[in-house]
This record gives C-alpha cells, structure tokens and sequence, in this order.
C-alpha cells in the first residue's frame, strides 16, 4: 500500500512533499483492496495545524477539470498526521488550515463549480467595524493521479503557505501628540474575499473591498533618547491576500493592484486634534508578506511602506538615519554560503541561535558574513530552517536560513541497471560528484551488491553484482532478492542526492519447473489453464515472445497484476494407440521477460488427466454396496515426511480411522461413538461408524487444519483400505461403489436413521449449509475378508488397498489415484 506524505516546515511557507502508493507486488507490504489511503505526515506542524485541515477534491481532468467534486470525509488526525482514503482518478487537492479554528467562517464550494468561481472566505463586518481574519494557510495539489486496483507512484512539490497579509501600522515619529489622548487609526478599502484557488475575489486588479474600515488606537510614548520625538506602539491587522502563479518569486508580478488608505484622528496637546483621512499607502499587500506601514506626523501626514518577509523582525529605524541591507533577503545553503552586508554604520554584528544545526557564522572581508552549516546531521528530503540576526546602532534585520541540497553536483550515467541471470550479471554506473565526495545511502541492496560504498569528488566507476538465491516458496526469499529496489548516492558535502533503479529480473516457475496444465473433462475437447505457478520479478513483471513446443499448447498470455499465466489445451485423442488417449503427456513452452528480452527461460508443461478436485474444505470418501451385509474400511495419513529430516509426522502420520481402528474414541454429542483423529484441538480425520447392515461407511478430513502448517510438507498422502467382514460375506471378488465428494463451507454432522434404507441414516456424514464443489464415482472390487479386530489391525495386508488421496495445502486441491480393479 499504500499512502501521501508531507513533511511541513513552521515557516512562512511549509514545504510539503508528496508519494502515494497503493497495493505494489515488490513490496512486503501492500494494500490489498479499497480506495487508496492517504497519510499526511506533519511531524513539524503544531497540533493546531494538523487537527484545523480540512481537504476538498476538485476534478483533476477531462471537462470537468478544475469543478469542485466533493469534502473530504472521515478524516482521521493524529498529533502529526492525516489519514483518509479517496476513490481512484485524477484529482486537484485543496488543503485549508489554520492555527485556530476557521471552519464556521469557511465558505463550503458548491460541486460542479468552477474553483476560481467560487468564494473561500469572506470577512464580514462586527459590531460596525471589519474585524482581522484567521492566519488561513492553503496548498494545491494539482492532478494527482491515483490508479485503482494497480501498483501507484506519484510525486510532487507544492506549499501549505499563508493565503493572508500581515499588516503592521506604527506611528514611526511624531511631535506633540498628547500622550494621555486617545489616538485613532482606521485602514480602509481592505480586501475581504478569497475564491478556491486562493486568489483575490473577483480578480486580483478589482478585488472584493470592505466600505467598512478596519480601526485600532495608538498608544503614544515620548522617547527617552531624543527629546521632542515620539512613538506609538504597533497595530496589528490580518487580511486576505492574493496567491498568484509567482508568489514564490522574490518579485511577484501577479499580486494585486487595488491600494488601502489610511484615516487618523489624533490627540495633540492642548486639547485640538489632528485629523486626515484617506491617505493612500504606496505599497500594496503581499501574501504571506508583512506590509509595514509607517507612519510621520509633523504638521503633516507622510505614509511610507515596506513588504518584509513575515518572519522578519520590524526594521526599527532609530530616527538616526541607521540604514542596513543585505544582498538577500534569506540564505539557501548546504554547508556554507556567504551574505554581504551593506549599512551606514560604523559596525555591525552578527548572531544565531547557539546549540542548532548552524555551526558558525562570522564576519569576513568587504563586510561578508560567512554561514557554515552542519552537514552531518541533515535529513534527506526534510530542508530546515533557522536564522541569523544582522544589527547595526540600534536596527535588526533578521535573515532566515534554509539547509537544502545543492542540486546538480551528484549524477549517475545510467539511473537504471538491469539484471538477469547468466547473460548480465554485472553492470557498471559512474558517478560524477562535485564539490564534494560521495556515498550510497542505500547500503547493501539485496538486488545487487555494489564493490564500493563511496568515492572521492570527481568521476567514480561503480561496480554492481546481481544476486541470486535458491528460491524458497515458504522463506519467500525469492521476493527480497529478485525485483526492483533504488539506491541513492549523495554529496556528502552540499547534500544533494541521485537514484540507481536496480531492476533484478528474474522468473521462477514452481513444482521443479513444471506449469501443471488442466486436462479437459467431461465431453470438452479443451480447458484453460489459469496457472499461478510462475512467478516473474523486476521491471514491468511482464514475459512475453510465447513459443510452445506442441501443437496442443496455444492461447498463451500473461496478467502482470495477477501474476497469472493462461494457455489453452486440447485433449489427447486421436493416437496411433487408442490406449493413449486421454493419458498424461508433457511438452514445453518457451518465453522472454520483457524488461531483459534476451533472458529466456524454458518451463516443462504438464497435463494430467487424473482428476483434480477445486479447493474445498471437507473431503469425503463413501462406501455403499448391495452384495453382503458388512465393510470395514481403514483410513489415515501416511509417508508424510517432514522436510529434511526424513522421519513421520507423528502428530497424525500412521494413525488411521475406521472398525478396531488405533484413532481414540470420539463422541460428536449425538450419541454415536466413532473414531476420530484430532490434530490442532480440533477433528482432523473422521470416520462415520461401523455399518454392519448396509448403511455404507464413511470417512471425511476437515483441510483447512493444514492451511499454513509448519508440521506438515505441501503435499499430504491419504490412504483408503477395504475389506468385507465374514458375516454374510460374498463371493468375491465382490463390487462395491466408493463415491467421492468435496465440499465448501457448511458442516459435517452424522445422519439420524438407524437402517440403510433411511435418507441419512447414523453410519454416514452429511453436509449442511456448504456448496458441493465436486463428485465422482468408482465401483471397485474388494477382494479381501476381513475375520476379526487382528485382521483390521493388520489393514494392510488383510484389507484391499482402493485409494490414495494426495493433498496439495499450497494449491487447496487434491487429486485421487485408485488402485483396487474397476468395473
């Protein structure tokens, strides 16, 4: 099975990775059946944010691409993660979140509706003024293609970012302000509407507008280092914010044109006020940004703006002109970057959080701060975040820092490699590693062996080996080994990675070589067989180039998904021996696997006219006859070896059922005693019964005791002997009928009727509730006569040998070989 991943980041934008897998062969483990489950791993998001997210599905193709199909149900959260399951198609996904709960304010989509027709969320005004909205995050995960019933692999990139602004309002300096009064602000033509795809609604140019302003009040202060200048503290608003195509970049031209404006009424000494309105603010929002709008009352109003990352702190202007930049705005670095600063100052310093992954950071010449980052410690596919503080006189400017690979300075020439046994055995790949030296990490691979685990920076030539084992069906080792597997190389010093896909092909047949074929049946002059017993690993699991060598071999194909070879047979008549028709006979077939077309392998084919019963779950054996009044038959299983030490299952091997037979007594409840053997605290071979007037006798094995069994080998012998008791005994040789039955499901009890003549009479079991999978009959000749309990103690010798019965617990069939002369 299997599921999606997202590792999230607490940043201003939570990176989210995605891998969804469902039911895969190679795998030891897989979902078996059902929708696709789907995991959101979000080990580094807060409670809040895992347990706020709600999922929508839009359509993902076709005509209705992009039209809102349906919630998400039944999601299931964990501190750290999502799970759900979603049905098979191509979808677009829409994560909504937050850190406090927003849904009663989300507005639901309506289906068949297209997502950028359709509002998110609207702001709506409280008590006459438009209140700040949640810190909203949103991502889409567009056409995601999830496969029903097949093996899935899909990946991709996307960000669960702020879908709002932040705007910060300071006043910045002012002079004679009464800072006792009551100051009051008032941010104005503020969006409100978000639609589906996160974008301003109706468009980003003509957005959505409140005619009701957002309001704070300003708390003055005089400042203590400059006599006569003075400041408020900040105001703090969240708005809806456009998310265009390009909000990533660090010049977004898709955001909106629509500008806010500012209104003031402020106290001033002496008792008047200062008062302008509607001031436009020069800057316009940006999602997940911080819009700083500050704020210069001198006999006027000037407005100036900022858009800052939202992790930044404020840039506190210390009213002495201090300016302090950098020549970007955030690092991105694996083990080492440089910053340049550029400031007015006489000085800066730089600082960052002690005992992290950030190992050093010092200043160098023409004013560079050098970062140096720990490579050990790093998570592949998991970039982390931390910060350096920059401060110059009394401004700080906080510089995010993000470890992640350098991409581009680890290759591989060959990304896939394939093996096959006898003709490639060995494959070379080389390794070009830059700035760095290299090593797998993937060490090793069961696939193939490598004969270096690591290398120098520069070009390294690689070695791989395939490896082979003897393929055991119960170990299933053959499944480790045999298959497709990656390995991954990395630079270990700027931590990017590449991928080497090991594709082992190998086909395996079962039973020494063998596809045992179906024989027709019946008056059918053909049967298909649906044989499991070829197995083929690696690449697309595909064989193909089919080539029987015989004529009565043709039709063949193969199922990938359900490992399921098919083939058509005709029946064997028309011999220059008419004793040969309908006889076994062998042939071959030949076939290539198609992701090594010159690996070809030869499986012997086997048809058998002895008949095979389908699975099932009790096997009856029953003896009826006319001549006579008397049979003692004997029943148990014999020459079942445990695998390599060559001694008798003595759980149950050797112990038969029937008349004087060695099984304990066994009492069903009904007031009948018979012989029973019990094997697992439950009846593994019954018999019915001494029959001394006709009724017939009867002995059954209950199969599924021997599903998954350790003690037992695959294949179980049953053996049925006969005799006639000399109490009316006739002429023999003399017939009897045996009729053999199958069954599924349902339930073995013991007739009623005490004579012959009764429908189910106390000698004989029946079934009850079950389905009837097969039946046949023989009439045989028994020609042994049994005098007393020593001679049914001697069975062997004294008693007919009719039958054996071979088991096969893997395939859940059984087959019949009768020995005893038949009519």
């Amino acid at each position: 099975m299997a599921g999606k991943y997202i590792n999230i980041l607490l940043a201003g934008l939570l990176t989210i990775l995605l891998l969804a897998c469902s039911d895969d062969r190679d795998s030891l483990s897989g979902q078996a059946s059902g929708d696709p489950l789907l995991t959101f791993n979000m080990t580094r998001a807060g409670g809040d944010i895992v347990s706020n997210t709600l999922v929508y599905l839009f359509d993902g193709d076709g005509g209705d691409a992009g039209r809102f199909n349906q919630k998400v149900q039944g999601v299931t959260y964990a501190p750290d993660r999502l799970s759900m399951t979603v049905a098979a198609g191509t979808w677009d996904i829409a994560l909504v979140t937050a850190n406090t709960d927003f849904s009663g304010g989300l507005i639901q989509p309506m289906r068949s509706a297209a997502r950028e027709d359709l509002k998110m969320w609207e702001t709506r005004t409280s008590g006459g003024t438009l209140p700040s909205m949640p810190e909203l995050r949103t991502a889409s995960i567009d056409g995601q293609l999830v496969i029903g019933g097949q093996d899935n692999s899909v990946s991709g990139i996307t960000i669960l970012s702020r879908n709002v602004a932040l705007v910060k309002v300071v006043i910045a300096d002012a002079g004679g302000l009464d800072v006792n009064g009551t100051h009051n602000f008032e941010l104005k033509d503020v969006p409100t509407t978000l639609n589906w795809e996160g974008g301003l609604f109706p468009t980003a140019k003509n957005p959505r507008v409140s005619s009701v302003p957002m309001t704070g009040t300003f708390r003055v202060k005089d400042s203590t280092s400059l006599p006569g200048h003075q400041r408020s503290d900040t105001l703090y608003f969240v708005i809806p914010a456009h998310k265009g195509n390009d909000y990533l970049s660090v010049n977004p031209k898709d955001t909106t044109g629509s500008h806010m404006k500012v209104s003031v009424d402020l106290a001033c000494e002496g008792g008047t006020r200062f008062k302008k309105t509607d001031v436009v603010i020069p800057r316009v929002p940006r999602v997940n940004g911080i819009l700083l709008v500050r704020l210069l009352v001198g006999g006027k109003l000037d407005v100036t703006a900022d858009v800052l990352g939202w992790e930044d702190v404020e840039l506190n202007a210390d009213l002495s002109q201090t300016q302090l930049y950098t020549d970007k705005a955030s690092v991105g670095l694996s083990h080492k970057d440089t910053l340049y600063v550029n400031t007015n100052a006489s000085d800066f310093t730089v600082d960052y959080p002690t005992g992290g992954w950030i190992t050093s950071v010092r200043k160098i010449a023409d004013n560079g701060v050098e970062i140096t980052a720990n490579v050990d410690t790093y998570v592949d596919g998991q970039p982390r975040s931390s910060y350096i503080t920059v401060k110059a006189n009394n401004v700080t400017k906080k510089i995010p820092v993000t470890q992640r690979p350098d991409e581009g300075t680890i290759t591989v020439d060959n990304k896939r490699l394939v093996f096959c046994p006898n003709l490639h055995e060995n494959r070379q790949v080389a390794i070009t590693s830059t700035g760095g030296n290299w090593k797998f990490l993937t060490t090793n691979p069961r696939k193939a062996a490598a004969n270096v685990q690591g290398g120098n920076a520069g070009i390294s030539n690689v070695n791989f080996t395939r490896s082979s084992v003897a393929y055991n069906k119960t170990l299933d080792e053959g499944h480790l080994v045999y298959g497709d597997t990656l390995v991954i190389v990395k630079n270990v010093m700027t931590l990017d990675t590449d991928t080497i896909r090991l594709v082992n092909c190998y086909i395996y047949v079962d039973n020494d070589n063998t596809i045992d074929a179906v024989a027709p049946q019946g008056e059918a002059t053909q049967a298909v067989t649906n044989s499991q017993d070829v197995i083929v690993y690696g690449g697309t699991k595909m064989i193909e180039n089919f080539n029987p060598q015989q004529t009565w071999i043709h039709d063949i194909s193969w199922d990938p998904i359900g490992q399921i070879l098919s083939f058509t047979t005709d029946r064997n008549t028309g011999n220059a021996n008419p004793e040969d028709d309908d006889e076994p006979r062998s042939g071959t077939m030949t076939f290539r696997h198609a992701s090594c077309p010159d690996y070809e392998v030869t499986a012997n084919v086997y048809q058998d006219i002895i008949v095979t019963i389908p699975p099932f779950h009790y096997f009856v054996v029953k003896f009826v006859w006319t001549a006579g009044n008397d049979v003692d038959i004997a029943v148990g299983f014999f020459g079942n070896h445990l695998s390599g030490n060559g001694s008798n299952n003595a759980l149950y091997d050797g112990v038969t059922v029937g008349w004087q037979q060695n099984a304990p007594s066994y009492a069903a409840g009904d007031g009948v005693g018979r012989n029973a053997l019990k094997y697992k605290n439950d009846r593994l071979l019954t018999w019915g019964g001494d029959a001394t007037t006709k009724q017939g006798e009867t002995a059954f094995f209950n199969a599924p005791l021997f599903e998954n069994d350790a003690n037992s080998p695959r294949k179980i012998k049953m053996e049925i002997y006969a005799a006639w008791y000399d109490n009316n005994a006739p002429t023999l040789p003399a017939p009897m009928t045996m009729s053999i039955k199958a069954y599924k499901d349902g339930e073995m009890y013991i007739g009623a009727g005490k004579n012959a003549s009764d429908p189910e009479n106390n000698r004989n079991f029946y079934n009850r509730g079950g389905t009837e999978l097969y039946s046949e009959e023989h009439i045989v000749s028994i020609d042994k006569l049994s005098t007393g309990s020593s001679d049914a103690k001697a069975y062997k010798t004294k008693y007919t040998h009719v039958a054996t019965v071979t088991y096969d617990r893997v395939k859940h069939s059984a087959k019949i070989d009768v020995w005893a002369r038949q009519k």
